[in-house]
């Protein structure tokens, strides 16, 4: 959880900066994602079943990235299938539908006070990194 959150913090910093993910910081989140995946593999701590689900959130993602013709950017979808390496199945959706609805509470909020219009553009990983810290935290204190 621990690779996972700082990993979301890094591509928050480029998101909100660039309005894009830097790809070594993709490429290195990958790197690290398929060197724990590896490990746990080979310990016996997930198997191929847990890992193929994990990556499912992001890969659909992503894939939706192309029908949305640039409302949702591809750099997401490659975060969301990082984190999906990096986490486990169940919370791995765990972040990705709570980011949703936090993002889906901030565009409300935005639109009711005027500040966001209907085409407004809004970075993601913002939202999956405090998904992800709300998560832990969570986990952490039950």
């Amino acid at each position: 959880m621990i690779f996972a959150i700082l990993f979301g913090a890094l591509c928050t910093v480029t998101d909100c900066s660039q309005k894009k993910i830097d790809g070594r910081i993709l490429l290195a989140g990958g790197i690290c994602g398929i060197v724990l995946v590896s490990w746990q593999l080979w310990k016996g701590i997930r198997d191929w079943y847990d890992v193929l689900f994990a990556l499912l959130p992001g890969a659909l993602l992503w894939g939706l990235s192309f029908l949305a013709e640039g409302k949702i950017g591809r750099g997401d979808g490659n975060m969301v299938l990082i984190l999906g390496l990096l986490l486990n199945r169940s919370t791995g959706a765990v972040v990705l539908l709570t980011s949703c609805l936090l993002t889906a509470i901030f565009a409300g909020a935005g639109l009711a006070v005027g500040k966001l219009r209907k085409n407004s553009r809004i970075p993601f990983a913002p939202f999956l990194l405090s998904a992800n810290l709300l998560i832990w935290i969570l986990e952490s204190t039950g």
